[in-house]
């Protein structure tokens, strides 16, 4: 029965990609606020309701389990992205704020759990040391379902509008509240009977017992808030170099590099890990830096073809932390990981959108790139003690 999870995986992985919005959000927020500064603080709140909740919804799925965890947060989901098309509607930027609220509270619940899904699922089955290649095939999903909603999102947006985009964009996640209930909970962990806070205490002193993985969890907070700024914000800077509906074509070929970048993970699983982690995050920030400083209608394509690492990078960077957690509190410790990369990226996210209404979209994308090269060393720096 719990090999039915596998292909459930695959299947939310790509409904959570599926986000036709996706390549212009930060437009259509821009034509609601007037301003790339509030455009960007809005996916900033949605990062800063994450990390306000990913402690007490980390505790909750290592309490009630995986299953319930995942329905819960594609309602919340679900809830948000209904706010967002309306806004859109009413030109209401409260309802920006709010649906961000809901999405960050959803996405809270899924980050760790995720993860600790996938591990348990595979360590049931007597695999885990098949963790990357499940991991990486989930997560090549989620970019084909990427670049398919760019190639609708490029028809729809030519012929129609931002505000049909958001609509269609709600339909994804009430597909993924449908197969989440079809999920079945691993039983090869016990879960903790403890009292909540006593299980968030002994998952703190666990880890501070293991600085590596303090270290790891570091960088890889500073590694996601530069990659997702850059990732949110390119479309304002793409805007200045091609036609906006071009620019959905573009994130078609991002995403589809996205989707080789994972599906290449099993050719590299015999290698290390720590230099596959360096040389993919390098490689991508060196072909981003080359195609912004040609700054030409090449430099978006040459940017989307620069995500052929992303999927080497972010397998090698969740296999590191995965072999560093504890069973019992998998989640909870990925929860603490991720509240620190999302407080870190409120702080990127909006001071993403000042630099550009300061400087330009072009400057502010050129900062990101090269802050990504930093955290390449900062990889090899700790992986090699």
């Amino acid at each position: 029965m719990i090999k039915r999870n596998l292909t459930l995986f695959e299947i939310d992985s790509f409904l959570a990609g599926f986000w036709p919005l996706s390549a212009v959000a930060v437009i259509y927020f821009e034509s609601i606020t007037r301003s790339y500064t509030e455009a960007m603080l809005i996916f900033a709140m949605m990062n800063l309701a994450q990390g306000l909740f990913e402690i007490p919804t980390g505790v909750v799925s290592d309490k009630i389990g995986r299953k319930y965890s995942m329905v819960g947060s594609c309602l919340l989901i679900l809830a948000g992205y209904l706010m967002w098309a309306a806004a859109g509607d009413m030109q209401c930027s409260f309802l920006l704020y709010a649906g961000a609220m809901f999405i960050g509270c959803g996405q809270a619940f899924i980050s760790g759990t995720d993860d600790a899904f996938v591990y348990e699922t595979v360590k049931e089955l007597g695999q885990p040391r098949n963790f990357a290649k499940v991991f990486s095939a989930n997560k090549s999903f989620g970019e084909l379902g990427l670049a398919l909603s760019a190639v609708l999102a490029t028809v729809v947006f030519y012929f129609s509008s931002l505000n049909v985009l958001a609509w269609i964009s709600v339909i994804p996640p009430f597909l993924r509240a449908v197969a989440a209930f079809f999920y079945v909970e691993p039983q090869c962990v016990n879960r903790p009977k403890e009292n909540p806070w006593k299980h968030f205490v002994r998952s703190l002193i666990l880890l501070r017992r293991r600085p590596k993985l303090i270290r790891l969890a570091l960088v890889k907070s500073f590694n996601y808030s530069f990659n997702a700024a850059n990732w949110r914000f390119a479309g304002a800077y793409y805007e200045q170099l091609i036609t906006p509906w071009l620019i959905n074509a573009v994130r078609v070929l991002q995403e589809l590099m996205g989707f080789v970048g994972f599906r290449l993970v099993r050719l590299f699983h015999r290698y290390e890990a720590g230099k596959i982690l360096f040389f993919s995050v390098l490689g991508n920030a060196l072909v981003k830096l080359f195609a912004v400083i040609l700054n030409t209608t090449a430099t978006p394509f040459i940017m989307a073809a620069a995500t052929l690492g992303h999927g080497l990078s972010l397998t090698m960077e969740n296999s590191l932390l995965q072999k560093q957690f504890t069973d019992r509190q998998r989640a909870t410790m990925g929860s603490v990981v991720s509240l620190l990369a999302g407080l870190l990226s409120v702080f990127i996210f909006a001071l993403t959108g000042w630099f550009a209404d300061q400087t330009s979209a072009r400057s502010a994308v050129l900062a990101l790139v090269l802050w990504r090269i930093a955290i390449a060393f900062a990889y090899k720096h700790i992986l090699n003690k």
